[in-house]
């Protein structure tokens, strides 16, 4: 049990009362109540713990959906490094452990090691045996085999042979699938993102997505790949940076729940080495992407933004929370959306805005104190929350 005395709330991700502040009373790991400050919480509260806010704004965990728990530096991501699977594992935990105390108490791992170490520490976490985030993860990337990314492929080809890596990867453990649809970002190539796999291959594997009540998501760069993407039937689109107006236009006429998880933290990177290829060639397309992904937010209100950072444990831990700084200077981004695409937006996307993404009776019970109102300063979000709650145990 858990008393949050004397919170601050933000209204929109504050459902079930018209306070402005006051008491949450937790039990069972679930918000049990919302109640007026000092309210006796009764019978059944005695003994329990109590975190006393002083006025600061409670809000709801936050959540990234675009993640490698396995990353924890480049050479991890590409060639693995000549770590030995247990490796993969400790600094899959380590990363995990990283994001909850940076107040991420959901987050969604899209590209597994070969050996699996998210679905493991899932696992763990979920039996008790270690603290950590609530894990989806997709298991390693379905993919033709164009990209050479050797420790989180698995390769297939056909209709038939993504239908079978589907099914192999849901038997595995799998809570959602994952495909590569484009190349990277920075291939000179006529387009940059050009499509690497074929629509009925994404059909095949959507199929059996659905059979199995889960959904697809892409890594789609390009307009081309990722037109193909929304008309075969994807859930999410991960990065979605050159999405065009046709496309857009074709998921609001056609009512699509596909939703687009934007990256922000991972194109800055690569524009913080100027000198480099990468850093170059992202220069270049830096415009474009900035003006497909305005006109998402400010002409397509219905289609779903979600958080994402997908970057090395080493990089997130430099700056945990640069994601929410580069949506308001590089996209304008309103602080109210802001914080909506961190929480509510993205549990949405997931399929777990029941669970998770605000605070309201009945929901877990995962929390971020922050000192100011980031509704009214977003910049309040710059930095690490003081206080982070999970299942109704404080974790900092």
């Amino acid at each position: 049990m858990l008393i949050l005395k004397n919170a601050s709330f933000v209204p929109f991700l504050t459902e079930g009362t018209d306070l402005k502040k006051g008491d949450v009373l937790v039990k069972g790991g679930l918000i049990d109540s919302i109640v007026p400050c000092g309210t006796d919480p009764g019978k059944g509260y005695e003994g329990a713990e109590i975190l006393d806010l002083g006025g600061k704004t409670l809000l709801p965990g936050l959540i990234d959906l675009h993640c490698h728990l396995f990353y924890e530096n480049i050479g991890a991501l590409m060639k693995g490094n000549g770590q030995p699977q247990p490796e993969f594992a400790i600094n899959t935990l380590r990363y995990a452990q990283k994001f909850l105390d940076c107040g991420y108490t959901t987050v969604r791992d899209v590209g597994d090691n070969h050996c699996r170490p998210a679905m493991y520490v899932r696992n763990f976490i979920n039996s008790g045996k270690v603290k950590g985030p609530r894990i989806t993860t997709s298991g390693p990337i379905i993919s033709s085999n164009w990209t050479t990314l050797d420790t989180l492929d698995i390769f297939a080809c056909g209709s038939d042979g993504f239908r079978d890596a589907v099914r192999k990867n849901f038997a595995q453990g799998a809570d959602f699938i994952k495909l590569y649809g484009s190349g990277s970002l920075m291939m000179p190539s006529n387009e940059p993102g050009y499509p690497i796999i074929e629509s009925d291959e994404i059909e095949a594997a959507v199929l059996v997505a659905k059979r199995n009540s889960s959904y697809v998501s892409v890594h789609a760069h390009g307009k081309t790949a990722i037109d193909m993407c929304v008309k075969a039937g994807v859930h999410t689109i991960e990065h979605a940076s050159m999405i065009s107006a046709d496309t857009l236009n074709y998921i609001d006429d056609n009512g699509l729940d596909t939703a687009l998880v934007l990256t922000m933290y991972a194109i800055d990177e690569i524009l913080e080495e100027p000198e480099t290829y990468n850093g170059k060639r992202m220069h270049q397309i830096m415009p474009t992407i900035k003006e497909s992904l305005l006109r998402a937010y400010n002409d397509h209100k219905n289609i779903l933004l979600g958080w994402g950072t997908d970057v090395s444990l080493e990089k997130f831990t430099s700056d945990p929370m640069r994601e929410f700084r580069l949506r308001k200077e590089t996209l304008g981004m309103s602080n109210e959306d802001i914080l909506r695409q961190a929480t509510i937006d993205s549990a949405k996307i997931i399929f777990q805005e029941d669970k998770v993404g605000s605070i309201k009776a009945g929901k877990y019970a995962d929390f971020v104190v922050v000192d100011g109102d980031p509704a009214a300063d977003i910049s309040v979000m710059y930095k690490v929350p003081e206080h982070v709650v999970k299942g109704g145990e404080i974790v900092r």
